[in-house]
């Protein structure tokens, strides 16, 4: 129940890091977005990756921490939680914040983020929230699949043709929520 400490060899000391904490508030905010916030997590760490390789952070766990902060309980969509995820970057952090740490709250999970790191991420994600309102909103099937394969590139399958208007087939599956890395 207490804090671990990993060592951190760039600054060559002991740091306090706390997974079992982090693990029990995803799974709780998982709960609270209806089982949407770790697909949340996995679509855009996906686009972060797939993207924009050439801005090195944030990833891993600063991103997924970032993501809970901004993705709002109560969702009811992966695609709503996107969005609105995206949208709060955008909107509410110009600058980069200080992310407490869920077990350490001392601990700023972006300290090792540069401010032009951030800078670059953050022009990203503005402009990925106006291309995932644009699919959340958009009039036909077609039109927000090909937004959506806009923001995360070529493996967002194809929109259905008319002949063939149905959903697509799902190519593989999520693994269930454990109490084990899942993000």
């Amino acid at each position: 129940s207490d804090p671990l400490y990993i060592p951190d060899r760039e600054a060559d000391s002991w740091e306090k890091t706390h997974p079992l904490e982090q693990i029990s508030w995803t799974q709780q905010k998982n709960a609270r977005c209806n089982g949407h916030y770790v697909n949340i997590v996995k679509c855009l760490k996906w686009w972060r990756k797939e993207k924009f390789p050439e801005v090195k952070h944030p990833k891993s766990y600063p991103l997924e921490h970032f993501i809970g902060d901004c993705c709002p309980d109560g969702i009811e969509s992966i695609a709503e939680g996107i969005t609105l995820t995206l949208e709060i970057i955008s909107s509410n952090y110009p600058q980069k914040p200080f992310l407490a740490d869920r077990g350490v709250p001392e601990h700023d999970v972006f300290a090792r983020l540069t401010d032009e790191d951030y800078e670059a991420f953050y022009k990203t994600a503005c402009d990925a929230a106006i291309i995932a309102r644009k699919a959340y909103d958009a009039d036909s099937t077609e039109e927000s699949a090909n937004y959506w394969r806009d923001l995360f590139g070529n493996k967002f399958p194809s929109p259905p043709t008319e002949s063939n208007n149905v959903f697509t087939k799902r190519e593989s599956v999520s693994s269930d929520i454990s109490g084990g890395r899942f993000a």
